[in-house]
């Protein structure tokens, strides 16, 4: 029995360097990964920002949030892959709770 889809949330800080059609390369391989599995996905692209402290000798990098429909196993393909890209600085997901039903 599969279990039902998920909402979920990913923000990845990509690296300072990249120029703007570099970083919407990269923003839109991601969301090609997804939509390609089945997904339905946002992407925003929250720009560049300092960071609290140095990642790989970075300062700043740009923030991208990305929302997505997606199982268990979605979710950890997604992030074996972006675990495996060097430009990708950080990576965080999170599962969006379900609201509560209102009676």
């Amino acid at each position: 029995m599969q279990k039902e889809l998920e909402l979920y949330e990913m923000l990845y800080l990509v690296d300072p360097s990249f120029t703007e059609s570099e970083l919407d390369s990269k923003t839109s391989f991601y969301r090609d990964f997804l939509i390609s599995r089945g997904s339905q996905v946002m992407v925003q692209n929250r720009g560049k920002r300092s960071l609290s402290y140095k990642i790989r000798g970075c300062e700043t990098a740009n923030y991208i949030q990305m929302i997505y429909v997606g199982n268990q196993k979605l979710r950890e393909n997604l992030n074996t892959t972006i675990s495996r890209d060097s430009s990708v600085l950080r990576h965080l997901t999170t599962k969006i709770p379900k609201l509560p039903e209102v009676l």
